[in-house]
C-alpha cells in the first residue's frame, strides 16, 4: 500500500515514524517547503507543556500528559538538546488565584505529576524576578530545539524507508490523485497534516466543510538584562486557547516573551504583511464573521492588535509579571508564527484535536499548541485508527 503524507511538519513526521516503525505501508512525505519545520513547527518557542492547562477527558490532556513522557524520554535517546526546567503559573491577585486553583484540580485530576501551590517566598528562590501573590509549579515542563527535533524526526522515518519530496505543494485532489505544481501522484491512502492549510486539503476531498481555519500571528521579543529560569505565565483566560505573553528560556540561551496572538491577514503573513487572496478568502467565511460577533473575542482580538502596534503595550505585558519594570532598550523582535487555529460555522474556536476520517484518507484539521508536545502519543494514536480502518 502506498500512502502519501501532506505536510512535514512534527506532525506529519511522528506519523511517517509511526508507520514505518510498524512497516504497516510505504510511505511518501510531500512537503511544499524546500525543508522542514519552515512553519509552525519550527517557529514556536520549543515548549514541552506539562499539561496543566488542558481540560480533562479532552484528545489534548490525553496526549500532552503521555506525549510529554515519550518526547522527553525521545530527546534523551537521540541527543536532541533540550531542558527540564519547569512551568510556574503565577497570581497577582484573588481571580487569578481562583484560576491557578482551576489548572491545579485539572492537572492532578488528569495526572500531571508533582504539581504544588508555591507562596511569595518560595517563587522568590525560584524566581527572583517575578511578582505574584501565589503560583503553581510544575517540574516537567521542559524546552527543546523544535528544528533539531522535526530534522530528526523526519531523518529516522527515511532511514526506516520513508521518501521525503520537498517543494510539492499540492493544489488539486481528484480522488486518489494528488496534484502538485509539479507532478501527480497516486495514494492508495492518503494523511493531511497540512497544519495552516490543512483545511483546504480536506476542502479539496469534500471532507470538514464545517472547519475554516483562521491565522493568528505569534509575536515575540528577545528580553536582554533579565534572569528567568524556568518558564514563567501569567494565570490564563481559559475561556480562550491562548495563554498570553509568557517568558521561556530558550535552547539556545536567549529569554523569549510571547506570543501574542493577533488576527493575521494571511497564513505565512509573519511580517504583519496583508497577503490579498486569503484575506479576501476569510473575509467570505460565515466562521469569521461569527467569531467576530462574539464580545469577549473582539476584546481579546482588540487587545492583541495593541500588543502588536505598541512596543509600550507589550512592555506592559511583560512587566506585570515582574517586581522590577524592564526598559525599553532591554527587548528586540524575535521571529514570529502563525497558529492555525480551527473556527467551527458557528464561529467557536476549537480548543482540542480533530481528526476526521473520509474514505481512504485522514485529516488532522486541529493540532495546535501543545501539538509539538503532543506528537509522539498523537501519532499513536492517529496510525491506531488507520490501522483499524485498513483492515
Amino acid at each position: 500500500m502506498q500512502t502519501y503524507i501532506i505536510g512535514g511538519g512534527v506532525i506529519g513526521s511522528a506519523v511517517a515514524r509511526e508507520i514505518r516503525l510498524r512497516d504497516l505501508s510505504e510511505i511518501v512525505v510531500l512537503e511544499k517547503e524546500e525543508s522542514t519545520a519552515m512553519h509552525a513547527s519550527g517557529r514556536n518557542s520549543g515548549v514541552i507543556h506539562s499539561g496543566i492547562n488542558q481540560f480533562p477527558g479532552s484528545l489534548k490532556a490525553d496526549f500532552c500528559l503521555k506525549g510529554s513522557r515519550e518526547l522527553r524520554k525521545y530527546c534523551k535517546e537521540k541527543n536532541i538538546p533540550f531542558k527540564e526546567c519547569g512551568t510556574i503559573v503565577t497570581a497577582r491577585n484573588k481571580q487569578e488565584e481562583f484560576v491557578l486553583y482551576t489548572l491545579l484540580g485539572m492537572g492532578r485530576q488528569i495526572g500531571v505529576p508533582n504539581l504544588e501551590i508555591i507562596n511569595k517566598s518560595k517563587l522568590a528562590e525560584k524566581e527572583p524576578a517575578v511578582k505574584a501573590s501565589l503560583a503553581i509549579f510544575s517540574p516537567t515542563g521542559a524546552v527543546v530545539d523544535s528544528q533539531k527535533l522535526v530534522e530528526t524526526l523526519a531523518d529516522e522515518a527515511k532511514s526506516l524507508g520513508a521518501k521525503y519530496k520537498l517543494g510539492e505543494k499540492v493544489i488539486a485532489i481528484e480522488k486518489n490523485e494528488i496534484i502538485t505544481q509539479n507532478n501527480k501522484f497516486y495514494a492508495d491512502y492518503i494523511i493531511n497534516c497540512a497544519g495552516l492549510y490543512a483545511d483546504k486539503i480536506a476542502h479539496m476531498m469534500n471532507t470538514g466543510e464545517r472547519y475554516s481555519i483562521i491565522p493568528f500571528r505569534g509575536e515575540y521579543q528577545e528580553v536582554n538584562n533579565l534572569s528567568i529560569r524556568t518558564m514563567v505565565y501569567a494565570a490564563p483566560d481559559l475561556n480562550f486557547p491562548f495563554l498570553g505573553i509568557h517568558f521561556t528560556r530558550s535552547i539556545g540561551g536567549k529569554l523569549l516573551a510571547g506570543p501574542s496572538a493577533s488576527l493575521a491577514f494571511g497564513r505565512e503573513a509573519y511580517n504583519k504583511q496583508v497577503v490579498v487572496r486569503e484575506t479576501i478568502d476569510m473575509l467570505s467565511t460565515q466562521n469569521f464573521w461569527r467569531l467576530i460577533l462574539s464580545k469577549k473575542f473582539m476584546k481579546l482580538a482588540a487587545h492583541n492588535a495593541k500588543l502588536s502596534i505598541s512596543k509600550k503595550a507589550f512592555m506592559r505585558e511583560i512587566n506585570y509579571l515582574l517586581k522590577s519594570p524592564i526598559l525599553d532598550k532591554d527587548i528586540v523582535p524575535h521571529k514570529a508564527g502563525i497558529r492555525a487555529q480551527v473556527v467551527s460555522t458557528d464561529g467557536k474556536m476549537l480548543d482540542d484535536i480533530l481528526v476526521e476520517h473520509k474514505d481512504n484518507s485522514t485529516h488532522v484539521l486541529n493540532a495546535v499548541s501543545p501539538g509539538m508536545t503532543c506528537s509522539l502519543a498523537f501519532a499513536e494514536y492517529i496510525v491506531d485508527e488507520i490501522t483499524k480502518r485498513i483492515k
